[in-house]
């Protein structure tokens, strides 16, 4: 598999384009955004020697610039985070405390809080329209008068309380666990392998992602579809990346017909292969959504 500057991301994207290539209707708001969510160049995570993040003290917070006062503002994840008003520091330090003390959904707040102050350094892309440019830079330079007070050290420990969360069996911490990576940056998974940091992130990212198809979720079931093709957290296995396609429909109410699986799979899946891939998509897509899912098949 050739090495990627941004693996996760690029994996991300691929499930959604393999509930493209299945005719599926267009993915839900929530989960089209979190496909389009890049964690590509975030600050470095810096890990703990029995764990995943050291414990750093956060900076206090720091008043708010009132043109940066706004309520609602998009996590990295994409989705929504409802600061009320507040700077992200201010919001952080009113939930710290609950986070350390390892409350799920204090911890999942931070983690979304912090996560708006990730990007703040990247890049620019190159865009070719100089309006959506300039646009661009006016959204981050507001987002960067929001995270004002916000320390590199609680951006780096967001993946500490993303963990805690996504254990927690919060279902959009488990997706965002995965399309984080195991720094929150771009990282070569294949250059990586031997990184005891990354094979552990890599079988935390398989089971949540087990954990929230298992909860009927069409993007963890396609994604666990592309990941099992790519062979990016475990190795590639074409039967088990079938029948995740299989099940991954079953949220959506889609019967896949055998031309289609055929097209996709069937260079590498034939014979008995084939008809048992078929009989594990049916059982995964009736233990996460239930015998009618299934039935539809």
């Amino acid at each position: 598999m050739t090495p990627r500057d941004a693996a996760t991301h690029l994996l991300a994207i691929a499930g959604f384009g393999l509930a493209l290539w299945l005719a599926w209707p267009a993915p839900a708001p929530e989960a089209a955004r979190m496909a389009a969510a890049s964690p590509a160049s975030a600050p470095a995570v810096v890990p703990a020697q029995n764990g995943w993040l050291a414990v750093l003290p956060e900076r206090a917070a720091q008043p708010l610039p009132a043109r940066a006062a706004i309520a609602l503002v998009n996590g990295r994840n994409g989705r929504a985070v409802d600061l009320g008003g507040k700077s992200v520091a201010a919001y952080i330090a009113e939930r710290m405390s609950g986070a350390r003390r390892g409350d799920a959904r204090a911890a999942y707040q931070v983690y979304q809080a912090a996560s708006i102050c990730a990007a703040n350094d990247d890049p620019v892309a190159a865009y070719q329209d100089d309006a959506e440019r300039a646009r661009f830079l006016r959204e981050r330079a507001s987002r960067i008068a929001l995270c004002a007070g916000v320390s590199p050290a609680q951006i780096q420990e967001r993946l500490g309380f993303l963990a805690t969360a996504a254990r927690a069996g919060n279902l959009q911490a488990q997706l965002d666990f995965y399309t984080e990576g195991p720094y929150g940056r771009a990282v070569d998974l294949d250059a990586g392998a031997g990184d005891l940091i990354v094979i552990g992130w890599k079988q935390e990212a398989l089971h949540y992602l087990e954990q929230a198809g298992d909860q009927c979720d069409h993007f963890a079931l396609a994604t666990l579809s592309t990941v099992y093709d790519a062979g990016a957290l475990t190795p590639r296995d074409a039967r088990t990346a079938m029948a995740y396609a299989i099940a991954a429909a079953a949220p959506r109410r889609q019967l896949l017909t055998e031309e289609q699986l055929r097209s996709r799979f069937g260079d590498e899946v034939q014979g008995a292969d084939f008809d048992s891939a078929r009989q594990l998509g049916e059982q995964l897509a009736r233990r996460a959504c239930g015998n009618s899912a299934a039935q539809r098949q």
